[in-house]
């Protein structure tokens, strides 16, 4: 693995997280509950997470971070086996960028012992709370399924 080959996703993954972070402390310094965006659709409220996708692992947080960690080590050197500006290549890119974002913030927390969790405050329709990080990693693992169909 070249460091040449990884450091414009990692940049690029370390941004989208900072975006990420930032939109998270703006909901946690105002305190922002129950504010409907889109009635019945969209409401912004202020949740914490102390587990995985849906709350999965809840109050396990040294287990998740242990596995978002290793995950986030898998994703860097998977950037090898793809092809520069490939769907597949912004896909991880995308999933990295989720990783970064919600294993710095377990981190952070769990280093200030407040409980390792990670802010949610995206509701929509019936789906679990949720952050942007979680959204980076959807939309990037359904873009990397698009991208497998189109390589069979």
């Amino acid at each position: 693995m070249s460091l040449r080959s990884i450091t414009k996703p990692i940049f690029i993954s370390i941004f989208l997280a900072l975006i990420d972070n930032y939109f998270k402390y703006l909901v946690r310094v105002n305190n922002i509950q129950e504010t409907e965006i889109i009635n019945d659709f969209l409401t912004i409220d202020l949740t914490y997470n102390t587990g995985i996708a849906f709350g999965l692992l809840s109050d396990k947080t040294t287990i998740t971070f242990i596995i978002s960690l290793g995950v986030l080590i898998w994703l860097i050197f998977q950037f090898n086996k793809v092809d520069n500006g490939s769907l597949e290549y912004y896909s991880l890119i995308l999933i990295l960028g989720g990783a970064f974002g919600n294993l710095g913030e377990r981190g952070y927390n769990l280093i200030i012992s407040n409980n390792g969790k990670v802010t949610d405050f995206i509701e929509l329709l019936f789906i679990p709370s949720f952050n942007i990080a979680d959204s980076f990693i959807s939309i990037g693992i359904f873009l990397l399924i698009i991208s497998e169909f189109q390589n069979k």
